[in-house]
């Protein structure tokens, strides 16, 4: 009752103004505020009900998420080079703080408002379902940190100043800290919570750096005056301030080799929330690196700086490649999602390496420039889909089975036969497989890296086509590993009592996962309608052309990469036709195979050399994977353990007991080696702390003395 409210002005923002029928946009920026506050007020209601704190402050956070996207298709229609701006109120003496929403701004708002929306809708049902023993404190938390981790999102990236940006990323970070460990029934998911937090708050400290030289120089925090400070900037202080940056929000997105918080933490998480972390929050470093590298550190005229866009390309790539190689190899569900996450940040980099690489680089055709930030663009707000669409398909599994093993399930398909088929909607998409929202922006990178690698020549060229390489391989790879998680999970029989008693989720999280759905299959099937969705961001931070001038062609069914004009032959396709003729193939071997007369059939038991069929027979999803196991056996340093019961003889075998893992290069010959190394400093500092406060006096001028030395001598 206490957010019927709001979801009436809700209705009405979206209807619009009675003056001219156009969207009231800086009154949706205090709407969403408002919805998400309220959202997370409602946590106080856990005093009396915990579920009714779930059902109130799912649905302010479900009417924060619809304004969310009202705002953002405000802006990205409104025409070319608006921006939304909006003071807010003087909170502190020494800045001015203020929402900015631009072209690229709106675009992130409305990938966050389009995974919020599902996840308001799936997440009452969840966590009754999944934890029915959380108290009334554990709930009130949770409503609490759900709202705050969205509209720290959504004000990150309609931030206008340097103060603003810090504030909701630290929040961010800590309402999804808090989500993290929200269920924690072996310990583990405190573990992953901090982790996340030491690298996350390592990543933030090299944002500060960043941030705080520019608003040194600037004298402000305001985007406005940082653009003009670092206009006057040499090569190498600009080069510094971004890959300092860069490592902030690499470590956010989960990049290789920063990425090892990534596949703990996304698991721990409650279903829904696993569904944002992964589809939008991983999407808002994104951000950031996008607006520093072409709005805030971009030179005034000239390219950006060579390192710049190859080092992003060549990150992007192992990210991809090394992404999907360890998610084949793991057998719980929500890691092999949480491992894909890390290769479609991959793949979403690659564009913006390419994009960087060249912008402004006429010699190489700036069209390019524009369909590689296209593909990467696209694909974020693909990934967000069909990722979320994933994870909230694993949360319906998990809610039902209590199960996260692959091969503890099996048999799923008959007994939750909508969660099976979104899921396999999901693995399509993901797997870039058309007639789905995943094939369009691989095909458009595609296009991209190739007409890049005819255009340069030696080894930049050779380097454009490697990448391109690699990213068909991890196409081949995701499919195949997408085929062992939905045949392992849902195919099959029942390898389990929980998989043979799971039931269907209930209608709310089927609605969750139909939205997500549709999302997917309306940016396959028609992607050119979401090309107008791209004119201003693309044509904000490249300062050219839209995404149509150069995708689109013939219509918004025909996507045409649009690059004759850069010397490079252009490719057309059109999604509409090519799910049309899937649907034709699919209905005419319906009615062929209705239509043709069949011999009598005769059933027989399988034979299985005398004995009885069981679900131990199935293929499991570690045979599965082996065969790539033993290829790439350097990279995964595989570990097994083989133990043999036997039956008084060592001829006579009873039972075999076979457990293996591999191993993550990056944790054990990085991670583990710093840990060492802090353990070893830590054990001789210990080993020299005397206790005596003379002791300590001495420690403190030490570190005085060497700060003077660094920074004062400086100052001179």
């Amino acid at each position: 009752m206490i957010a019927l409210p709001i979801l009436i002005q809700c209705c009405r923002f979206l209807g619009g103004n009675t003056k001219g029928g156009d969207v009231d946009l800086e009154s949706g920026l205090t709407l969403i505020a408002v919805c998400y506050g309220a959202g997370a007020l409602a946590s106080l209601l856990a005093r009396w009900s915990g579920g009714l704190a779930l059902r109130v402050g799912h649905l302010a956070a479900l009417a924060g998420a619809v304004a969310g996207l009202a705002v953002s298709l405000g802006v990205l229609l409104s025409p070319p080079g608006y921006t939304l701006t909006l003071p807010l109120p003087a909170l502190f003496p020494f800045a001015r703080l203020s929402l900015s929403v631009d072209g690229l701004s709106a675009y992130f708002l409305l990938v966050i408002s389009l995974v919020a929306v599902a996840s308001a809708i799936y997440g009452p049902a969840y966590l009754r379902a999944h934890a029915p023993d959380a108290g009334p404190a554990r709930q009130a938390a949770q409503v609490l940190a759900l709202n705050v981790f969205l509209g720290c999102m959504t004000f990150l990236c309609c931030a206008g100043d340097a103060l603003t940006f810090l504030l909701m990323w630290e929040g961010m970070t800590l309402a999804s800290y808090v989500l993290v460990v929200s269920v924690d029934r072996d310990g583990k998911s405190a573990g992953a919570g901090l982790l996340y937090m030491v690298m996350a708050h390592g990543g933030t400290a090299l944002l500060l750096i960043a941030f705080l030289f520019l608003t040194e120089r600037a004298g402000a925090f305001d985007f406005a005056a940082l653009r003009a400070a670092a206009a006057g900037l040499d090569g190498t202080t600009r080069t510094t301030l971004f890959f300092l940056a860069l490592g902030g929000f690499a470590t956010k997105a989960g990049v290789v080799p920063l990425h090892v918080w990534l596949p703990r933490a996304h698991p721990a998480a409650p279903s829904h929330v696993s569904a944002l972390m992964s589809g939008v929050m991983l999407k808002v470093a994104i951000y950031g690196m996008l607006r520093f590298a072409f709005d805030l550190l971009a030179p005034v005229a000239g390219p950006l700086p060579s390192p710049w866009g190859w080092t992003v390309l060549v990150v992007g790539t192992i990210s991809a490649v090394l992404g999907v190689l360890y998610a084949l190899q793991q057998h719980d569900l929500k890691r092999l999602l949480a491992f894909h996450s890390v290769e479609n940040i991959g793949i979403i980099l690659i564009g913006v390496g390419l994009a960087m690489i060249l912008w402004r680089r006429e010699e190489v055709g700036g069209v390019l420039a524009t369909v590689a930030l296209t593909a990467a663009l696209l694909h974020t707000v693909n990934h967000a889909a069909f990722k979320g669409l994933l994870f909230l398909g694993a949360g319906s599994v998990l809610c039902r089975t209590h199960v996260r093993n692959m091969e503890e399930l099996g048999g799923l398909a008959r007994r939750m036969p909508w969660t099976a088929g979104l899921f396999l909607l999901g693995a399509v998409a993901i797997s870039a497989l058309p007639p789905l929202n995943g094939f369009v922006s691989e095909w458009l990178t595609f296009q991209a890296l190739l007409g890049a690698a005819s255009r340069f020549h030696g080894p930049a060229g050779l380097g454009i086509v490697f990448s391109a390489a690699m990213l068909a391989l991890t196409g081949g790879l995701a499919a195949a590993c997408f085929a062992k998680a939905f045949g392992v999970t849902f195919l099959g029989r029942p390898r389990t009592p929980h998989a043979e008693h799971a039931t269907e989720a209930p209608p709310s999280m089927i609605a969750g996962m139909v939205w997500l759905g549709g999302a997917c299959v309306a940016l396959g099937v028609a992607p050119g309608y979401a090309m107008r969705l791209l004119d201003a961001p693309t044509a904000g931070l490249l300062h050219g052309l839209g995404a149509t001038a150069v995708v689109t062609a013939r219509g918004p069914l025909v996507l045409s990469t649009g690059l004759a004009a850069s010397g490079t032959g252009a490719t057309a396709i059109s999604m509409t036709v090519m799910a049309a003729l899937l649907l034709a193939l699919t209905a005419m071997a319906w009615v062929l195979r209705r239509g043709v007369r069949r011999a009598p059939q005769r059933s027989a038991p399988t034979w299985t050399c005398g004995m009885t069929p069981t679900p131990r027979f199935d293929y499991t999803a570690t045979a599965f994977a082996k065969p790539l196991r033993l290829v790439f056996a350097a990279l995964y340093r595989p570990r097994r353990a083989v133990t043999r019961e036997t039956a008084g003889t060592p001829y006579v075998v009873r039972r075999i007991h076979y457990a293996g893992e591999v191993v993550d290069l990056a944790e054990t010959q990085i991670y583990h080696r710093v840990e060492r190394s802090i353990s070893a400093f830590s054990q001789a500092v210990r080993a020299r702390s005397t206790g005596r406060i003379y002791g300590y006096i001495g420690f403190v001028f030490g570190a005085l003395f060497v700060a003077l030395l660094l920074f004062g001598v400086g100052q001179r």
